[in-house]
């Protein structure tokens, strides 16, 4: 890849990682009916770097995303950073597994990162409030990751699909996604 291809790959990554900050930002406003769930909109943008451009991409959006999005609300090292945190990190190690080892589609690595994201999450706030008694949000917290999950893989599916793959291999010089 020479200059010019990794000049608009790294704009590219970035454009992703400003709209999954922007998404994470936003989504606390958006009025659910379940106290403590999200729909995990940000995450689109990390499974969109991965069928386009890779693990390490995918990382650097999710990882970036947290750190950047905790300093601008001012909670850095705070408890919604380590829950963040330690949902981000399962659940993007979840996917890396699925997405190397198994036939999982778009949706189906999107519906495990959702439930694994809540795993980490119940974990990091057992160990925060040394409670285990928080063990029992689980179940339903899974269960409601399963809507979210298909709802955020369905919307990056689309988005990848309306991605002129042609223009998009010309830009970068090389495909690193996974037909």
């Amino acid at each position: 890849m020479n200059r010019k291809q990794r000049v608009r790959k790294m704009t590219l990554v970035t454009m992703l990682l400003a709209m999954s900050i922007v998404f994470h930002m936003l989504e606390p406003t958006i009025p659910l009916p379940v106290p403590g769930v999200k729909l995990g909109l940000a995450n689109i943008f990390g499974l969109i770097a991965l069928f386009l451009f890779g693990v390490k991409e995918m990382l650097g959006i999710n990882f970036m995303r947290v750190l950047i999005a905790s300093l601008l609300r001012g909670i850095i090292f705070g408890t919604g950073f380590w829950l963040s945190l330690s949902g981000v990190f399962l659940s993007s190690m979840v996917v890396i597994f699925f997405y190397r080892y198994s036939k999982l589609s778009l949706v189906g690595l999107s519906m495990a990162a959702a439930a694994f994201h809540n795993v980490g999450q119940i974990l990091a706030i057992i160990v925060i409030w040394s409670s285990i008694f928080l063990i029992y949000w689980l179940p339903p917290m899974i269960w409601l990751s399963i809507p979210t999950g298909i709802l955020t893989g369905t919307l990056a599916k689309e988005s990848i699909r309306r991605v002129d793959k042609s223009k998009m291999d010309a830009v970068l010089g090389y495909s690193k996604r996974r037909d």
